[in-house]
């Protein structure tokens, strides 16, 4: 009898314990279904550029851009820049990001704004690969009017510490053979050399144009209010 008992016991433990993992998986199931039902609501999204209420000026910085001449502080007077860090070998951010940013350029020019106003600017973060020539071919096969600009590790540092976009180079799988991490945030800098605003992922480039005209817009009323 104590065996049989015993027989019982276990018996039911595997069933309670079979019942225990059914439910589980029809619990997960079912949630699994509620989610891609319910997808994340709009308010769960950063917004597609956010702009900072006060400014912040950059400090003197010296790089070197596509065509070997100096790109520096004075390199982004009288234009809004927009600001990527990335590099060529960059597998899918770096090439997804300039297509985001030339459908940007594009969804801009179409609301009015002078292209001479805009600026886009890829600055690679991987200067022991990416030289002047290859970086403006690469650039230019995204637009053939952005600016691409790279500098030594130190020059790099001194412009993203400004903009809270760091990069660090992972040691090498094979020789010359490494990534490159890097942030995939676009850094927006004012006619007037100072940190506006920070647009992050995921990029909606209507989006954040319909935004951008929005901050241009704004600007342009100030400017207006303060030259009367």
């Amino acid at each position: 009898m104590a065996h049989k008992a015993t027989r019982q016991r276990i018996s039911l433990f595997f069933l309670v314990a079979a019942a225990f993992v059914g439910v589980s998986l029809v619990a997960g199931g079912y949630w699994t279904v509620w989610q891609t039902r319910n997808p994340p609501s709009v308010s769960d999204l950063p917004p597609a550029l956010t702009a900072f209420t006060e400014r912040r000026p950059l400090a003197e910085f010296a790089l070197v851009d596509d065509a070997k001449g100096v790109f520096d502080l004075g390199s982004l007077d009288a234009r809004w820049s927009f600001l990527f860090f990335g590099f060529m070998y960059c597998p899918d951010i770096c090439p997804t990001t300039l297509y985001d940013m030339s459908r940007v350029k594009r969804d801009i020019l179409a609301m009015g704004v002078e292209t001479e106003t805009l600026q886009f600017v890829f600055i690679s973060v991987d200067p022991a690969r990416d030289k002047a020539l290859q970086l403006q071919r690469y650039v230019q096969y995204f637009d053939p009017e952005f600016v691409s600009a790279t500098g030594s590790v130190g020059q790099l540092t001194n412009l993203t510490r400004q903009l809270g976009a760091p990069f660090r180079a992972e040691p090498e799988t094979a020789a010359n053979v490494y990534e490159v991490t890097h942030s995939s945030a676009i850094y927006l800098v004012d006619p007037a050399g100072q940190y506006a605003g920070i647009i992050s992922p995921p990029l909606v480039p209507s989006e954040i144009a319909g935004e951008f005209y929005k901050l241009y817009r704004a600007s342009a009323t100030s400017q207006l209010t303060w030259r009367d």
